[in-house]
């Protein structure tokens, strides 16, 4: 019971904290929707980055060696060779290493050895490309890689093998 002093809240100021509750509600679901929207986007970046950079790597480590490069053989994506000599048996090895795309993956196999994996996720041609410039002794890499198809992670290396 209500003594003749005591006030209580009438029913609009009632509906008017529940507005302004709700709105600053609204908005703070709103931002932790977008902060695990966006974490999952960069979750999904850094996978198609690092799959580019893993593939920049190995492909750059091994072209930068080669004597001989040829990206139009049947069914390879980069076919790459050299020659070393062992020094204490005056020995030449003639080395190959040829790079396939089969589907979304890139391996690498070394002197027709087992292949390996080295990147996946990757997008085919044409966005992922390689061509080699004979005349400036220059090759080219493009590499694009993409996780869900929505978000992708491309890189362009440009490799100047030793010479020939």
């Amino acid at each position: 019971m209500l003594k003749v002093n005591e006030k209580g809240f009438t029913l609009i100021e009632i509906l008017v904290a529940l507005a302004i509750a709700g709105a600053i509600m609204g908005v703070m679901a709103a931002a932790v929707i977008t902060i695990i929207k966006t974490t999952s986007q960069n979750d999904e970046w850094n996978v198609n980055m690092r799959q580019v950079q893993n593939a920049g790597y190995w492909i750059s480590h091994d072209a930068l060696m080669a004597q001989s490069v040829s990206t139009n053989t049947t069914g390879v994506f980069l076919d790459l060779s050299w020659s070393d000599w062992n020094n204490t048996g005056g020995t030449q090895y003639n080395n190959s290493i040829h790079y396939v795309l089969n589907g979304n993956t890139l391996t690498r196999s070394l002197n027709g050895g087992s292949a390996i994996l080295i990147a996946q996720y990757i997008v085919l041609p044409p966005t992922t490309t390689c061509q080699w410039d004979s005349n400036g002794g220059k090759l080219t890499v493009t590499i694009r890689a993409s996780l869900h198809g929505k978000r992708y992670a491309q890189q362009t290396y440009q490799i100047s093998p030793r010479p020939m």
